[in-house]
């Protein structure tokens, strides 16, 4: 393999995660960077950049060729595509072993997520709350948090062949409302979200929040919401192929009593 000259901000591989890509036991590379300013923010210590997580990839690639543990590799972050050579550079390394390959994004960069398109299988991307500036304002912390771009994302993602999963983290006080569950709904079926789900290639989860992880004192205060509370706000979307997922609940359970995916033949 010829040393590549393209250097990164990963500063951590999780080997093996069972819960990270739909269906498929990954290696998760962490990508440092981020364009947003969550308060709830879990992966805190990656927003910022600092030499220390410099590194060539060729040693991500490494890392990757010699798991045998694995079926995919997710690169989440921090806003991985924020560093689109990078990221290019390992789907395409990561597709010619055999391998699935999926990205975590917060959706606002839809230009560089277009770019990427015909390398990935599964596009993970965070909705926030309701699709407008000043709700999305609220938790992402920045002045303008494009919100017609991470539209733009969703539109991408919706019309391709890949994957969409899509999430959104549950916050009390903040998007844990049937009106923002209504809404979000509503953003998302002139997309196409429901047929492409009952095709069995999208999917929406709710998330729970975990105060004690949070980045800002002020989320960190509030609770979390019950799994009771997740699925409430699974049935009122209305949407086929709404999952949760917390602690008292496990991983990805598709939420019973909802839209029913249409029976082949």
């Amino acid at each position: 393999m010829r040393p590549s000259k393209v250097r990164v901000f990963a500063p951590e591989i999780l080997p093996l995660s069972l819960c990270d890509y739909l269906g498929e036991p990954a290696c998760v590379i962490f990508f440092s960077g981020c364009n947003y300013d969550c308060g709830y923010c879990q992966n805190w210590r990656l927003k910022a950049r600092s030499k220390e997580h410099l590194v060539n990839i060729d040693k991500v690639k490494e890392s990757i060729r010699k798991n045998r543990l694995v079926t995919a590799c997710k690169v989440t972050g921090g806003e991985p595509l924020l560093q689109l050579e990078a990221l290019s550079e390992l789907g395409r390394f990561v597709k010619s072993l055999g391998l699935k390959f999926g990205i975590d994004t917060n959706g606002s960069l839809p230009d560089s997520l277009r770019a990427l398109i015909p390398t990935l299988d599964l596009v993970s991307i965070d909705i926030k709350t309701a699709l407008n500036e000043g709700e999305y304002r609220k938790i992402t912390g920045v002045g303008k948090p494009c919100v017609d771009a991470v539209r733009r994302s969703l539109e991408i993602v919706m019309s391709s062949k890949v994957y969409a999963d899509l999430r959104m983290v549950v916050i009390p006080g903040y998007n844990d409302s049937k009106e923002v569950a209504l809404s979000v709904a509503g953003s998302l079926r002139p997309l196409g979200y429901e047929e492409k789900a009952r095709r069995g290639m999208a999917s929406l989860t709710l998330v729970e929040f975990v105060p004690e992880n949070a980045l800002s004192e002020e989320f960190r205060r509030l609770k979390n919401p019950s799994a009771e509370d997740l699925r409430s706000l699974a049935l009122a979307s209305g949407l086929p192929n709404v999952r949760i997922t917390h602690r008292a609940a496990g991983f990805y359970k598709e939420v019973e009593g909802g839209p029913k995916k249409k029976k082949e033949g």
